[in-house]
């Protein structure tokens, strides 16, 4: 007979670095793609470019807020465990 944890299936949660970091790359392509449409002559009225840079940025703060939070519970546990 097997161990138990062979036959319970395996189930891939992604950390929150990586959500974070994913999260930061979000907001960066969309900080590029709100770049571009306010660097085109030919888009007469960037305002809704404009409005997204603010959101851009936002998300990008939010990503490098949840892998600082990470990282704080992880020390946190660290210091409960030692």
């Amino acid at each position: 007979m097997g161990p138990i944890s062979s036959n319970i299936p395996s189930v891939s949660v992604p950390s929150a670095t990586s959500s974070g970091l994913a999260t930061i790359a979000s907001g960066s392509r969309q900080l590029a793609q709100d770049a571009v449409q306010i660097a085109n002559p030919a888009n007469p009225f960037p305002t809704t470019a404009v409005a997204d840079l603010a959101q851009s940025g936002l998300l990008a703060q939010a990503g490098a807020d949840v892998i600082r939070t990470s990282n704080a519970m992880l020390g946190s546990l660290f210091d409960a465990l030692a």
